[in-house]
This record gives structure tokens, C-alpha cells and sequence, in this order.
């Protein structure tokens, strides 16, 4: 394999290899080998020493394309409307939609009684609960 050139600093394009340990799991009487499930204990040095070196050697290797991924993104960005309020759908006298406000990351879930000109109830703002990662599966029908 050839050494990927960045300016003055050379990188060499093999990643971190994550060691294989022997571990086996029993599922519906299906004996699964997982050489990988030492990976899942997020508190073991050693599985944050790996991550670490797989995010240097992703930071290492797009390097070089910082510049192109910040325009696109900047691009992407500038094109989505950060606040939005999803069709509503109705279910008996009631409307149900998700909307969106500039600033905050996540949905508003919310309901209007009796017709579209009701005062708003939010049912959840899922931005009051978010931590740092929030996912959330609810169903929202799309026409």
C-alpha cells in the first residue's frame, strides 16, 4: 500500500486492528461467535485506547478533504429550513404534527383539539430531554 501525502506529513493508510478474542453467545439456541464483543464495554481502557486511535487515523486520512467536507456542510446547512411544521394528520377531532424551531436540535411533538386553529398542546419537546444524543421512535405518517 502507498503512504497518503497531507502537505509535509506522511500517513500511513492502515488503520488501528482490533484485536479478535475468543467469545460466544447463545441466541434461540444458535451458538453466535463475537471475537469483537470485548468492543462493547465502554468503560475498558483499552476499547477507549482503540477508539482514539480509529478516530486519529479517520482524522489523519480526511484530513485532506476538511475544506471540501466544511463547504458542503455549510452548503447542506444553508438549505435546510431549521424551522418547519410537518403536514398534520387527524385522528378523530384531533391534529397531530411534529414541528421544528432554529436552534434546537430535536422535534416538538404536538396536537391541536378540534381543528387546525386550536390553541397548540406540545405533547413532548423532545429538546427539554436531549442529552448529548437523543433517539426517539414514534411514527409520523408521510403523504
Amino acid at each position: 500500500m502507498g503512504v497518503l501525502q497531507q502537505t509535509d506529513v506522511e500517513i500511513d493508510p492502515a488503520p488501528p486492528i482490533a484485536k479478535r478474542l475468543p467469545d460466544s453467545r447463545i441466541f434461540s439456541g444458535v451458538t453466535l461467535d463475537d471475537p469483537y464483543a470485548w468492543l462493547e464495554d465502554a468503560a475498558d481502557p483499552e476499547v477507549i485506547a482503540y477508539l482514539k486511535a480509529e478516530n486519529a487515523f479517520t482524522d489523519a486520512v480526511m484530513a485532506p478533504t476538511a475544506t471540501l467536507r466544511e463547504t458542503l456542510y455549510r452548503e447542506i446547512v444553508g438549505r435546510v429550513q431549521r424551522t418547519d411544521t410537518r403536514i398534520p394528520f387527524q385522528m378523530g377531532d384531533v391534529f397531530y404534527y411534529t414541528r421544528t424551531e432554529d436552534g434546537r436540535d430535536y422535534d416538538i411533538l404536538c396536537r391541536k383539539r378540534g381543528g387546525l386553529e386550536a390553541p397548540e398542546e406540545i405533547l413532548l419537546d423532545l429538546n427539554t430531554i436531549a442529552g448529548e444524543y437523543l433517539a426517539l421512535g414514534y411514527y409520523t405518517p408521510s403523504y
